[in-house]
């Protein structure tokens, strides 16, 4: 899975007491940047019309812009912002990784004013003019200070042409602030009359204290004004906005209810509720509301004062509700998200739309998580409750006219919102249905919520609703297109791998220069993180932790590219690296400082220069050439020239204590060549290659000739068996998300085991009793002595040139080199993805097997396929194979083991505070994977709060 990053969210947000109400909900549906603008643009009733009108005004996003976010963050080693994707309710990040996170509010998070962005921030401030207001309201929301008992505007809403003021007859006193909550005290007799801000309007109610004061709060009129609205009541008491000029759909009122203080108390739900008769009468600047209570309902002795009048105003087009059993009313202009059965009352389901951020529609969505605040719970013992995928929701949702439950997604027990288990976020697993949404081009996206067992009381839940300072989000972090520029580590590999095609010739010295670049490519990413501190560094050094003298942070890239760089004109010096380096340092986006590229650059000059230093006289110096010898058994040259590299066996290793550490006894446990010969293992052995490996073998399947075929790159002009499975890694790399120094651990370990692995196989070719020959010589020449095998002068193996001339490397037989190369790779790779069960597609270099792919579902499946391709070739006994499969795995086991080796505590130590439980576990699961720590754990910091601090040890 995918980490998934953390997000900040509101201060939690208890659920307001809960007495009688009598709300009014009246919506305008319009996006939060055209109200602030100006006059309100026509628009559409659907959500659905709705979110393609927000949608149309997103701005577009460069694949330049993204692309620059995407370096500065694998730069940075954090998430960045692409600031030119923000919408009202999305926000867009690049990733250190390389993967996109989205999240998606279901109502608006900021706004734009005077051009410019700004976080909605619903904490009510006194004005310079008495008013009273949010600090940051994406509508303007004002409110009234004190006035005279001629009364006037409450709350007013909008700006420019579109405007609606809710209005108080009678004296206000100054109200008492509260976070998002103005208090008018006894504005009539035992009533006080409270606002509350929310995200995209506000909610106003009366508090009656008791049945005298009822009285006089059961029936009123409230004027409204407005500016170029109209309004029409529907049957069910709901009221419709429309645009006076064009006649759309403008907004909504949800149905007027009143609710009592319920058996629970005053914070609990399982109040008695009861309709509001709600009359219209318009006025020419706008209309009165009659508000009349049910007296029977005030009178009755089950009432339990106090008592709540509740008209709420929202505008936007967010949409969320819940509809209740044996209800018809609207709840859309509710604060709440019901789910389960309320006492003594019907079972409530909730929906939520979210609108669809375009970046998501047909990416590779890797990990997605629902994020609800929980208000409510009838206990802390969890109970089961469901998210579903559903149809849209709208603002005639009801019970009877639900939207369509398609899929059940996952079930959830997670329950908070009691007093003992308090609100706090609950974040849920939805990739699946994220995954199935990415799939199709819709403009919104709506998701269900249902108690498991809706007969279950003690399984009532509420979350809160958009409207709240804690809105539902979905965070979705996906996998991006092929950037034009690849993560630097991998931009090197690529680069040594066309040296390798340059270069040529045998493939001890290409490892080797492989190890030197990536070894160093390691140690400056290393410094660069530890410069961050001790517990950001990328496990132990492999030579050195250079420092920068300007005391900066150092440009992680900046090392990578100047260690890479340094090291190959050293190793090359008749090679010109200009180019590259250029183009890699072209890559590295404004964002970093020119002291962050100095600090950058002087970190990996002195990690190259400490492995340069280490090289030196490492016994990979050219000796004399090996000209084998004519006695039987030894290897002779076969055409391709005198006996290449003898000296590499007695190369200084990079992982392994001696370059003779890991010496097989030799082909079936023989030492001598004189008892090899006549064994009847060896005759079986070279009639196996003798009858699989001919160039024109019919026994050889077209199967098996394709695996030879696609395994040899032995022809210079390729990128020879060592950049062949460097390019295995980097396909492994990218199926795992492997971050940028993520990747400088894993190529430098795998690098260290494929440079061993060629001391190895060169140690068994040159430095034991047996130089053993080549199949060819062996199968045309007479005088084994064996009387089981016989000599055939015509025999040629499968392998072969450009020109098709069929060759044998200049090389002894055992052990294979190829084998020996995959069978380190295998176990290093296996090592580090803590699985050998992984499945890719790979292409070749070898021009006799161009086009063709091979898949792999095991990576010891394709070390095996490798070694055994060589029989298959012709050039190798089957022996070598096994052999030099398993003394390079030993050889790379030892070096995973013993080099690089992850950070370590004695006790938990406090790695980084994050803002959710996911984003938390999958920092640490990165960490753990990439062989950073070898454990975490994710502990919250106070609850309500989703901060998790990160634990590593």
């Amino acid at each position: 899975m995918r980490r998934t990053t953390g997000r900040s969210h509101g201060p939690a947000r208890h659920s307001r007491p809960r007495t009688l109400a009598l709300p009014l909900a009246l919506a305008l549906l319009v996006p939060v940047g055209v109200l602030t603008a100006g006059p309100l643009s026509p628009a559409a009733a659907s959500p659905a019309a709705e979110a393609a009108t927000t949608s149309a005004a997103t701005p577009s996003v460069t694949s330049r812009e993204e692309v620059n976010a995407r370096l500065t963050a694998q730069a940075q080693g954090r998430r960045i912002e692409v600031v030119e994707a923000r919408t009202e309710s999305t926000t867009l990040w690049a990733n250190p990784d390389g993967t996109m996170s989205v999240e998606s509010f279901a109502g608006p998070v900021r706004f734009k004013e005077r051009g410019r962005w700004v976080g909605v921030d619903l904490t009510l401030v006194r004005n310079p003019d008495g008013s009273v207001g949010p600090k940051a309201h994406p509508r303007g929301l004002r409110l009234a200070g004190r006035t005279e008992a001629s009364g006037g505007d409450l709350v007013t809403l909008g700006r420019g042409e579109q405007e609606l003021a809710l209005g108080w007859k009678g004296a206000l006193p100054e109200p008492r602030l509260n976070g998002a909550k103005a208090t008018y005290d006894d504005v009539l007799p035992g009533t006080d009359l409270v606002v509350e801000a929310t995200r995209t309007g506000f909610e106003q109610y009366l508090v009656v204290a008791d049945r005298q004061a009822a009285e006089h709060a059961a029936d009123l009129t409230l004027p409204v004004r407005t500016e170029g609205i109209t309004a029409r009541q529907g049957a069910d008491e709901t009221l419709t906005l429309t645009d006076a000029r064009t006649g759309a759909s403008v907004g909504r009122g949800s149905t007027p209810y009143m609710w009592d203080a319920g058996a629970g108390g005053e914070n609990a739900p399982g109040a008695r509720t009861a309709r509001i008769d709600l009359g219209v009468t318009e006025r020419a600047d706008g209309f009165d509301l009659r508000v009349r209570a049910d007296r029977g309902f005030l009178t009755d002795k089950a009432t339990r004062y106090p008592v709540t009048i509740d008209p709420a105003v929202y505008f936007g087009p967010d949409f969320d509700t819940y509809v209740r059993n044996g209800d018809t009313a609207d709840f859309s202009a509710g604060v709440d998200l019901r789910v389960g059965r309320e006492f003594q009352k019907g079972e409530a389901r909730s929906f939520v739309n979210f609108p669809r951020h375009p970046s998501v529609t047909g990416q590779d969505v890797l990990n997605a998580e629902l994020n609800l605040f929980a208000t409510w719970s009838d206990g802390c013992t969890p109970r089961s409750w469901e998210i579903w995928d559903t149809g849209t929701a709208s603002a005639a949702t009801r019970w009877s006219t639900q939207p369509s439950w398609r899929t059940k997604v996952t079930a959830s027990t997670q329950t908070h919102g009691h007093t003992d288990c308090g609100p706090r976020w609950i974040s849920e697993d939805i990739t699946s249905l994220v995954r199935q949404w990415s799939k199709t081009a819709n403009t919104v996206d709506t998701i269900g919520l249902r108690a498991t067992d809706e007969n279950d009381a003690t399984a009532f839940k509420i979350f809160a609703s958009a409207q709240t300072s804690t809105a539902p989000s979905i965070l979705v972090t996906y996998e991006t297109p092929a950037d034009p520029v690849k993560d630097h580590v991998v931009y090197w590999n690529d680069v040594l791998q066309e040296t390798y095609r340059q270069v040529g010739g045998a493939p001890g010295p290409l490892a080797r220069a492989g190890a030197m670049m990536h070894g160093a490519i390691y140690d400056a990413a290393n410094s660069a993180r530890c410069a961050e501190g001790a517990l950001k560094c990328l496990g132990d050094p492999y030579l050195v932790k250079a420092t920068a003298s300007n005391g900066a942070l150092p440009d992680v890239n900046s090392a990578i590219d100047h260690a890479a760089f340094d090291v190959l004109r050293s190793v090359y010096p008749a090679l010109n690296f200009d180019d590259e380096i250029a183009a890699a340092r072209a890559t590295i986006p404004a964002a970093v400082t020119a002291a962050q590229r100095a600090a950058g650059t002087e970190v990996g000059q002195k990690a190259a220069a400490a492995m340069i230093a280490a090289r030196q006289s490492d016994g990979s110096a050219p000796v004399a050439p090996y000209t084998g010898s004519t006695q039987p058994g030894f290897w002779r040259p076969t055409g391709t020239g005198d006996g290449a590299t003898p000296q590499w066996g007695l190369v200084k290793p990079f992982g392994m204590a001696t370059s003779a550490q890991f010496r097989s006894t030799g082909p079936v446990g023989h030492t001598q060549m004189s008892t090899l010969l006549p064994s009847q293992a060896y005759a079986d052995q070279v009639n196996d290659v003798k009858n699989l490996g001919r160039a024109e073998s019919t026994t050889r399947t077209a199967d098996q000739t394709k695996a030879a075929l696609f395994w040899a790159n032995d022809l210079d002009g390729t990128y020879k068996p060592p950049g062949q499975l460097f390019d295995h890694t980097q396909i492994l790399s990218r199926q795992h998300g492997t971050t940028v120094v993520g990747n400088a651990k894993l190529f430098a370990l795998t690098a260290f085991a494929m440079a061993d692995a060629g001391i190895v196989a060169w140690d068994q070719k040159y430095q034991t009793s047996i130089d053993l020959w080549r199949p060819e010589s062996a199968i045309r020449l007479d005088g084994d002595g064996n009387a089981n095998t016989s000599a055939d002068a015509n025999w040629q193996p499968l392998s072969q040139d450009r020109n098709g001339q069929h060759f044998s490397p200049p090389f002894p037989a055992y052990t294979s080199g190829h084998a020996t190369f995959a069978g380190a790779w295998s176990k290093a790779t296996q090592a580090w993805f803590g699985t050998d069960q992984i499945t890719w597609t790979a292409t070749t270099e070898d021009p006799n097997a161009l086009g063709v792919t091979r898949t792999f579902t095991t990576i010891s499946a394709a070390a095996t396929e490798n070694a055994v391709g060589r029989v298959w070739l012709g050039v190798h006994y089957r022996w070598d194979g096994t052999d030099g499969v398993n003394a390079g795995g030993n050889a790379a086991a030892y070096g995973v083991a013993n080099k690089l080796k992850p950070n370590t505590a004695a006790n938990w130590t406090a790695y980084e505070t994050l803002h959710n439980l996911s984003g938390c576990q999958a920092v640490g699961k990165r960490l753990v994977a990439e062989h950073r720590w070898t454990s975490y754990q994710c502990t919250q910091v106070q609850a309500p709060g989703p901060d998790h601090t990160l634990y590593v040890k």
